[in-house]
């Protein structure tokens, strides 16, 4: 995993479709940004947080601002859509991770 962590990190970004939603993570000067379709998140505003469930055979990934659900997908557990964005957005500094 620590590999997989390092080669995602190096990337300058990257996005998927699911359904009708183009959602990726992306870097700038500011630093890196998530869009959902039009809507762009500052990632190095402590506003935001994630959450992944996995079940045995769906997924789920929720990404919150200001604790507000601005996107909730769900896929098929065996496909692995959701694990570089998870993986990406844990490895934040740890001084911008809150509760």
């Amino acid at each position: 995993m620590v590999n997989q962590e390092r080669s995602i990190m190096s990337k300058q970004g990257f996005y998927t479709k699911i359904g009708g939603n183009f959602i990726g993570v992306f870097l700038s000067s500011e630093g890196p940004k998530l869009f959902v379709n039009k809507e762009i998140y500052e990632l190095t505003s402590p506003h935001w947080d994630v959450e992944m469930i996995r079940g045995r055979s769906r997924q789920m990934l929720t990404f919150y601002w200001k604790g507000e659900v601005k996107l909730s997908v769900q896929c098929e557990a065996e496909q692995d859509l959701f694990l570089p964005l998870f993986d990406y957005l844990l490895c934040r500094p740890q001084k911008l991770k809150h509760a």
